[in-house]
């Protein structure tokens, strides 16, 4: 990617969670299930994936890949769960303002998420070929979707992985066990990785190829 393609990257997401905050902290009447303190933590949940990300391009020593991987991976449902976020609006007057909040933080969610694993995929690919890359792609889809269902609908979230770890896996591995007993969390994890991993493969397809990777 060219230094001005990276700028304009760069601009554009700061820019759009921008607008979310925006709309989201003058709102004059967020709906009363959705407080807007809430909606704008789940906002700043949804960039940390992308700081993990960053590191994990960058960083040189390889030891590094592991912890910072794995934080990426622990945060990187919060960025998809924003299209989740859209089961709080209402009807009323102000519901075209609502509309637009959630609309466009939904889609800032899954920028954000989608650049993340771009660079995390690059990543991977230089160290360790084509194929590892995208497997990486296709895995993390699958957890992040899990981890969508995890947030919505057991209420957990990331740092109750480190809090909570055995509480977490026991609930996900009861709804892992028998899916068609949870009818609901099982279409919003098929739906949730559907669109995610088809927006990743929307913009991959835009960005301009890299240099040959090992394969």
């Amino acid at each position: 990617m060219t230094y001005s393609r990276r700028v304009v990257l760069i601009v554009s997401l700061v820019a759009t969670t921008g607008l979310t905050l925006v709309l989201g902290v003058t709102d004059p009447a967020p709906p009363l299930s959705y407080p807007t303190r809430f909606f704008v933590w789940n906002l700043m949940l949804a960039c940390i994936p992308v700081f993990f990300a960053a590191g994990f391009a960058v960083v040189r020593r390889r030891i590094w890949l592991i912890p910072l991987g794995l934080g990426w991976l622990a945060f990187l449902p919060n960025a998809p769960y924003l299209l989740t976020d859209l089961v709080h609006l209402g009807g009323g007057v102000g519901s075209w303002r609502h509309v637009m909040q959630y609309g466009v933080a939904a889609w800032t969610g899954v920028t954000l998420g989608v650049v993340s694993m771009h660079l995390v995929r690059r990543r991977i690919e230089r160290e360790f070929g084509a194929v590892t890359g995208w497997i990486a792609v296709v895995v993390s889809v699958g957890l992040c979707a899990i981890g969508v269902v995890i947030g919505r609908f057991q209420r957990w979230n990331s740092w109750d992985l480190l809090t909570h770890p055995d509480a977490v896996a026991a609930s996900t591995f009861d709804w892992v066990r028998s899916p068609l007993a949870y009818v609901q969390p099982t279409g919003v994890a098929l739906a949730v990785g559907a669109f995610f991993g088809l927006a990743y493969l929307t913009l991959w397809s835009l960005w301009p190829s890299p240099e040959p990777a090992r394969v």
